[in-house]
């Protein structure tokens, strides 16, 4: 979205994603460290969909965080943590939204910015701006007052602590009892203004002056010159009112409102009343903004991440779909009935269209109790590379500190995703492109350790098959000699006999076989994966028979013409 107000965005006070200022910088650190490495796993794994469907509004923000593939076990405990508390607190999330909502609203309308005031109406905007923070403070207050005990994370409990050490702190105290006082001298002091105007012989006004200041309403009735102007009509001063405020109140040509010109030159006529007004007003704003967020859009972004979050694991669990905690550890990887959020997506979507729905399946996959690396070979649209891309944001989701699309999760963060995805023009032999896939690899070995993933997806298919095997087995004895965790998604299920042959050179990362489950018969396509030996059939021709295609329909057709003729 082009809509993410990034260049607003500061670091915020009140931070709900990183536990300390030293933890956030720890991770630029991190990301500074890291320029320069491949980013194709953004692309590979959709991950700007899939923050799309997290923030709308927001989505380079969650993109951001989503690649970010931070590694601190209590970051991102701290993250699940706040979830939790939004997820689990009843009232929370839109207690915390409204509040956010009604500072947003004050910055759009540059109250933050409101200084000498020159008319009632800027003396009333900026006496509302702080009122408005007040409202804030006093629903956080008493949201905390009686739904505090219930939250666990400290990070929502930090950002409770924060407003309310601000609505104790003396200078909020006595900017409520000020602004009160000023509202009742406003209120008490001046409610009419009786004006002399001076007309000419053609009734037109040439001069006017100010007679009398009262603290009561004026009540205004029709005299005879009011009768002979409006020709016997009605007098009717709410007309008359709203003509003048339609003429005086429009917009300019920025779109900003135009300060009434009756209302300025009154305001400028009570000067001698006004100043104090204006001065006292100007001390409240300057103290205003010393005590209030720097900038609510921090709060807005961190808020939408979250609550997007838990759209997502209700809209997923409403449709029987599991997504739970990820447990973090320092050892193996686990995960139990993991699904592809974004094929979950577009399957919802299709499912509301269609009579014959189409079933999200699930899978397992585990790293570190008998192999690191994976050959996942089996049919054509069988759902390997559905799989590949799950496990992939499977690892982003737990790593950015949200629930992982999976009934269970024991994880081992990635130091970084590796993916290598054939692009739709990249398909067939080309000996440039075949360069450009060994360069790429290149680039990969370089900076790749035994903590990261990597992920691939039909690799290295520019080249014959049979180099395609003699140069995919050298690679992967590269990446399991350097202990790599990863997938290596194929079409070539002699690459996937050689395993045997691959443990047994000495690697580090121990290589297993995964198969796509195909019915032998019929070659329909179960989108299971797992253990087995390859098959040597890719179930090419059920493709065919899918859309209609076969010799045996030509054949027939064929003689259905000749027999026509």
């Amino acid at each position: 979205m082009k809509n993410d107000h990034q260049e607003l965005l500061k670091d915020p006070i009140v931070d709900l994603y990183y536990p300390s200022k030293q933890k956030r910088e720890a991770s630029r650190a991190v990301a500074a460290a890291r320029r320069g490495f491949p980013t194709d796993f953004i692309a590979d794994l959709e991950l700007e969909q899939l923050a799309a469907q997290i923030s709308n509004y927001y989505s380079k923000r969650t993109l951001d965080l989503l690649s970010e593939l931070c590694c601190d076990r209590e970051v991102i405990e701290y993250r699940l943590d706040v979830l939790e508390d939004f997820k689990n607190v009843p009232k929370l999330a839109a207690t915390v939204k409204k509040t956010v909502d009604i500072m947003l609203e004050n910055d759009r309308k540059n109250i933050y910015r409101l200084s000498n005031p020159d008319s009632f109406s800027m003396l009333a905007e900026a006496l509302e701006a702080f009122e408005a923070y007040v409202e804030c403070m006093e629903i956080l207050h008493s949201f905390y007052e009686e739904q505090g005990s219930r939250l666990r994370s400290k990070g929502v409990i930090g950002m409770f602590e924060y407003f309310e050490k601000q609505r104790s702190d003396p200078h909020y105290t006595g900017l409520r009892k000020e602004v009160s006082e000023l509202r009742g001298m406003i209120k008490d002091r001046i409610r009419s203004v009786t004006v002399a105007i001076n007309l000419d012989e053609t009734l037109v006004p040439v001069s006017a002056g100010i007679l009398e200041l009262s603290s009561q309403p004026y009540i205004l009735k029709p005299s005879v010159l009011d009768r002979i102007i409006y020709h016997g009509a009605n007098f009717q001063s709410g007309k008359v009112m709203k003509s003048a405020r339609n003429k005086y109140n429009g917009r300019n040509t920025d779109g900003e409102p135009n300060i009434s010109a009756a209302d300025k030159a009154l305001f400028e006529e009570l000067a001698d009343l006004t100043d104090g007004y204006v001065e006292k007003i100007g001390e409240v704003l300057e103290e205003y903004q010393k005590i209030t967020l720097k900038d609510m859009y921090a709060i807005s972004y961190q808020l939408d991440f979250y609550l997007g979050a838990i759209d997502m694991i209700n809209l997923c669990e409403s449709a029987g779909m599991k997504m739970c905690r990820p447990v973090i550890t320092e050892d193996s990887t686990e995960i139990k009935e993991l699904f592809d959020p974004i094929y979950f997506r577009e399957a919802r979507t299709y499912n509301m269209r269609s009579k014959e729905p189409r079933a999200v399946i699930t899978n397992d996959i585990d790293f570190g109790k008998d192999a690191d690396f994976y050959m996942l070979t089996g049919a054509n649209n069988g759902g390997k590379t559905t799989f590949v891309r799950a496990v992939g944001i499977c690892f982003v989701m737990a790593q950015a500190g949200l629930y992982v699309p999976a009934e269970s999760c024991r994880i081992r963060p990635a130091d970084y995703i590796y993916t290598h995805f054939p692009k739709k023009e990249q398909t067939g032999i080309n000996s440039s492109r075949f360069t450009t896939e060994v360069k790429q690899f290149r680039t990969i070995s370089d900076t790749v350790t035994a903590d990261s993933l990597l992920l691939m997806n039909e690799s290295l298919q520019s080249t014959t098959p049979r180099e395609c095997v003699e140069i995919a087995y050298e690679m992967v004895r590269i990446f399991t000699k350097l202990g790599v965790r990863g997938i290596f998604a194929t079409h070539l299920p002699e690459l996937a006999d050689k395993i045997d042959e691959l443990n047994q050179s000495g690697v580090r990362s121990k290589t297993a076989s995964l198969i796509v489950l195909t019915d032998e018969v019929t070659g329909e396509r179960k989108y299971k994966v797992v253990r087995g030996s390859p098959s040597h059939s890719s179930f090419a021709k059920t493709v065919l028979d899918e859309f209609g295609i076969s010799y045996e329909q030509i054949e027939k057709r064929l003689q259905t013409k000749g027999a026509k003729k």
